[in-house]
């Protein structure tokens, strides 16, 4: 026993003059722990791998192999899907507007093609832009109801009377989109402004002291008008007739 002992210690005991025999790292480049043999390697014309690096380099051609296979053929070939766990933000419901952005669905369906993404992975890169947009709208909604609060309990009421006659004055089609941009405080108290102005014709707060009652039989329309059309058009046959 003393004598083998003292044969491994002579082997492990480097020569004067010669650097130690360099140790092989495994196969993770961790060396290996004291006491641990470094992991036998087998030589394949001119490299040597271990039989772990062997296995991990099969598994990566493999799922090199499985990516090219499940790769739509073409960049028209993906579909503009969601992941089916995907859950975005306010539980909102999420639709592409493929027609309105076929530009923009195109050049990403041609890039995800050219580096060979799978059905699943082009999903999976919709999934990140549909969270976005959808948290963008709640953020945009929040701020809403944030100004809605601002406006009051009878908010509906206002704007409903400020639509009412933006298509009093300008019409259905060109009132629309003037609508569509009431959407703070601030916009309900300019419009309304505005409608005393053009009611009033920039004179006094409307009063009914000494006013003679109008003559509603001349204005087309008058039962179903609002109460500000109806100031309207009440001025404006009043300025007809002279008054």
């Amino acid at each position: 026993m003393r004598e083998a002992v003292a044969a491994r210690a002579a082997e492990k005991e480097p020569v004067p003059g010669e650097a130690p025999p360099a140790e092989t790292p495994p196969a993770d480049g961790q060396p290996p722990a004291e006491g641990e043999p470094a992991p036998e390697k087998f030589k394949i014309g001119q490299y040597e791998v271990s039989e772990a690096e062997l296995g991990e380099m099969m598994q990566r051609q493999a799922a090199e192999d499985l990516r090219k296979a499940t790769a739509p053929p073409s960049p028209d070939a993906y579909k503009l899907s969601l992941p089916e766990n995907l859950k975005l933000p306010g539980g909102q419901q999420f639709t592409f507007d493929e027609a309105g952005a076929k530009a923009t669905f195109d050049a990403v369906k041609g890039w995800a093609h050219n580096k060979g993404l799978s059905q699943s992975d082009f999903s999976d890169l919709m999934g990140i832009y549909a969270s976005h947009q959808a948290g963008v709208e709640a953020a945009l909604a929040a701020r809403s109801q944030a100004e809605v609060a601002k406006v009051g309990v009878n908010a509906p009421q206002r704007v409903d009377a400020i639509g009412k006659w933006l298509v009093g004055t300008v019409g259905e089609k060109d009132a629309a989109p003037i609508r569509a941009t009431i959407v703070t405080d601030a916009h309900v108290r300019f419009y309304e402004k505005i409608m005393h102005q053009v009611t009033s014709q920039g004179g006094a707060s409307f009063s009914t002291a000494h006013r003679v009652p109008p003559d509603t039989n001349n204005i087309p329309g008058y039962a179903n008008m609002s109460f500000e059309q109806r100031r309207l058009a009440q001025d404006q046959l009043a300025q007809r007739r002279g008054r």
